[in-house]
């Protein structure tokens, strides 16, 4: 099902228009796709792995954020490549690409609190499990190994090489993910389950062959996507563009392992899928792109560069899709029932972020900003925290108002958030030096 809405601005928010009626706000108690639950608690101060928690919602409830005002209190850093952190009472980063380093940073005020350099190399993020920073490195032979680190020292606790593959890692960061005791990889193809405190595996779901031939021979099928896990299933994708075909998502039961559906997505010849599933109660959302349109090479009638699909998250009957009127360069956020999606306009670099009801993909509001594309969004408490260009922006869940923005002089990666402070790398990625910016309330 297709959802079209006439949209009516009203100063910077744009909200929308069905019928006629103005889409109402729904509460909390009446929200029919709440967060799912696994059987793992975060707590506030606590950010396991990338996108917060198993279902890749980018949603802390428990923290505030620096709500109403925002400066930047200590930076670090500067002359590593890194990616995105995890948190408890340290911050924990794995350098990316390089000889191999996993480090701590104190929350405080980002000293270095322990460093282990003997390592093979990185191409993941690392996730948490109690005391352990979990770890993927990848040495010359494509030999992948699943280490787990002692948070308090750095030093080895275990390393698990038997049965153990990984995605490629390229885009976006990508890393483990935790839920209640076990950790779940993307692999070279599909998803492995690993017990998280010893690394024993669990079960392999073969997804797809690690090897496909194409019109120009044979190519690696290894990109697969951060699974996404609910107290039921595991969700992933392969999103390999080099051949064109990724169009299928997953679900496999978080178990046993075995699949229990594969949908494929009606899209048209050269579209891939992008990011990864971001997971809900009911629904999971799974973005598709078209790149040669998304740098405005393009005359059709239709502008658009991407589509947002929402399947059930049960059987994988697509419920509803929605054609963007251009391209997101990082996966949604989810958080009560409502998807927050940042988009760019490349043409003119400005951007936007909607707020759609992820049960229907109605519209409930739109913020713009003219500096550039927005990223990463990422909800603390009543509050969406974005990057908009080379700034950071604090945007009201309820209206689509902004609370602050704030310059910081270059592009940044995700947010993460705990307590009064958010935590954000600048240049992201793994070919260029990141600075950590801590951000406090003002």
């Amino acid at each position: 099902m297709q959802r079209r809405t006439a949209l009516t601005t009203i100063g910077g928010v744009t909200t929308s228009v069905v019928a006629g009626c103005l889409t109402p706000m729904r509460g909390d108690s009446d929200d029919q796709n709440a967060k799912s639950s696994t059987d793992d608690n975060i707590g506030a101060g606590i950010w396991p792995q990338v996108a917060h928690d198993a279902q890749n919602t980018s949603h802390t409830p428990d923290t505030r954020g620096p709500r109403d005002g925002a400066s930047i209190a200590w930076t670090s850093l500067g002359d590593r490549p890194v990616y995105p952190p995890v948190v408890d009472d340290a911050l924990y980063f794995t350098e990316a690409w390089t000889d191999g380093t996993a480090f701590a940073l104190a929350s405080t005020d980002g000293t270095e609190q322990w460093s282990n350099t003997e390592l093979p190399p990185m191409r993941w993020a690392p996730a948490l499990y109690e005391d352990l920073l979990l770890v993927i490195t990848r040495q010359q032979g494509n030999v992948v190994r699943l280490h787990a680190l002692d948070t308090a020292t750095g030093n080895q606790a275990w390393v698990r090489e038997d049965g153990i593959t990984a995605s490629s890692g390229e885009r976006p960061p990508i890393g483990p993910t935790v839920a209640d005791r076990s950790v779940y990889l993307g692999s070279n193809r599909g998803i492995i389950a690993c017990e998280a405190a010893t690394g024993a595996i669990e079960w392999t779901a073969t997804l797809g062959k690690h090897v496909v031939d194409t019109e120009d021979g044979p190519t690696w099928r290894t990109d697969w996507a951060t699974p996404a896990v609910t107290a039921e299933r595991a969700f992933t994708f392969d999103m390999n563009d080099s051949y064109q075909q990724t169009r299928e998502v997953y679900a496999v039961n978080r178990s046993t392992g075995d699949r229990e559906w594969t949908r494929e997505l009606t899209v048209g010849d050269g579209w891939f899928l992008k990011g990864h599933v971001v997971a809900g109660a009911d629904y999971v959302f799974v973005s598709a792109l078209k790149p040669h349109v998304s740098v405005g090479f393009d005359d059709s009638e239709w502008s658009g560069t991407e589509k947002l699909f929402a399947l059930e998250a049960e059987s994988g009957a697509v419920v509803w899709e929605w054609e963007l009127p251009r391209k997101t360069l990082t996966p949604p956020a989810y958080a009560d029932g409502t998807l927050y999606v940042g988009e760019w306009y490349p043409d003119a670099d400005t951007g936007r972020l909607h707020a759609l009801v992820a049960s229907d993909g109605s519209h409930r509001w739109t913020y713009r900003t003219n500096t550039g594309a927005v990223r990463s969004p990422t909800v603390a408490g009543d509050t969406v925290y974005i990057n908009q260009g080379k700034e950071l922006a604090a945007v009201a869940t309820a209206d689509g108002t902004r609370r602050w923005q704030l310059e910081v002089g270059a592009r940044t990666g995700s947010l993460v958030i705990i307590g009064d402070t958010a935590y954000v790398q600048t240049n992201p990625g793994h070919n260029y030096d990141s600075q950590l910016l801590a951000i406090r309330e003002s």
